[in-house]
């Protein structure tokens, strides 16, 4: 299975009008680790960029052939890619960003579905050497519908680079959720960690503010030729604005379901009394809140009081905050007489 490949094998002969679709399959994202160790191991591919690993790898390996890596295993019947089955998720992320880092952060995601999971990944799925004879943007935004699930990999929260890409950016117009299309953002262990404990150890609003700030799909760059396509793209249909106000939807909502993932664990691991479970408590409700998301927030507010009250007493630091959250919630919807009781407590 960690073999590399070699030059030599033949494939079968697709027919011409293969070439000139957007395909839908994939490969097992267990194999990915299998083409790291079967091409030098981790260490080889340090420092390398998606970018890299298909100049220096796929491109020559499938040069002779001029098919898809992916078209290389499907020929060979590898267990990695099963005939016919259409890839489970697709998976955008900006190709000068480092290749370990977005493998691992895909790992880590999946760890889970990892013997299972078949991924769109552009470096493998893509024929490399002819996609310019079937590319348009109409026909990759058919596929990202068809396939249903997109990921977005960010290696780093603080830099989220593919926020500035207008390839990126236009795969998450692309994954709309009223169509069905489900959207997840992925990011390594040890990045997620850091996200989260920024968020909770300080002001979530300039945390997801900065983050969100980067977000301008006119300023989004690519290739020249691309940027123009999609600029276009983009002007023709929805609009900058309304793009822009699309993609900060989706992200809104997974910094909520990051926060949200981070308090059921808290909640399932440490107990639903434990002052760390209530601070993540705390935080969710105020991303609600920050979001306008009042009923929410009230629940999350409510049960953190009535807990902190009982655990930490009714002056501690926490208990005082938990109870100026919800005065500020209660006087933001005009609830006045409410809010006022709250702050004579306070």
């Amino acid at each position: 299975m960690g073999a590399a490949i070699s030059e030599s094998i033949t494939i079968p002969s697709a027919p011409q009008s293969y070439h000139r679709m957007f395909p839908l399959h994939g490969l097992g994202l267990s194999h990915v680790g299998e083409f790291i160790e079967a091409y030098g191991g981790r260490q080889a591919f340090e420092g390398w960029s998606s970018e890299d690993v298909c100049v220096k790898i796929v491109k020559p390996l499938t040069e002779r052939l001029q098919c898809s890596y992916v078209d290389l295993l499907r020929a060979i019947k590898h267990p990695a890619c099963r005939e016919g089955k259409k890839a489970d998720v697709f998976v955008s992320h900006a190709w000068k960003c480092n290749f370990l880092v977005v493998v691992d952060s895909l790992l880590h995601h999946f760890a889970d579905r990892l013997d299972t999971i078949v991924v769109w990944f552009d470096v493998f799925t893509i024929n490399q050497h002819t996609w310019l004879e079937w590319w348009d943007l109409e026909s990759t935004c058919k596929g990202i519908k068809d396939i249903g699930n997109t990921v977005m990999v960010l290696t780093s929260w603080q830099d989220p680079v593919p926020f500035t890409r207008a390839w990126c950016l236009f795969e998450l117009y692309c994954t709309d959720n009223k169509e069905g299309c489900n959207f997840e953002m992925v990011m390594g262990m040890k990045e997620r960690e850091d996200f989260v404990a920024t968020i909770h150890a300080g002001d979530e609003r300039k945390v997801v503010n900065s983050v969100l700030a980067k977000i301008d799909v006119a300023k989004s760059e690519a290739g020249k030729e691309d940027k123009e396509k999609i600029h276009q793209k983009v002007m023709e249909s929805v609009g900058f604005s309304q793009l822009n106000s699309m993609v900060l939807t989706l992200m809104r909502s997974w910094v909520i379901e990051v926060a949200r993932k981070e308090y059921d664990r808290r909640k399932n691991t440490l107990g639903d009394r434990h002052i760390e479970t209530l601070t993540s408590m705390s935080k969710l409700g105020e991303l609600y809140q920050l979001q306008g998301r009042h009923k929410e927030a009230e629940l999350l507010f409510k049960d953190c009081l009535e807990i902190q009250r009982a655990v930490l007493g009714e002056r501690h630091l926490s208990t005082l905050t938990s109870m100026s959250n919800l005065a500020s919630l209660y006087k933001n919807q005009g609830r006045y007489g409410e809010a006022n009781i709250l702050r004579t407590d306070i």
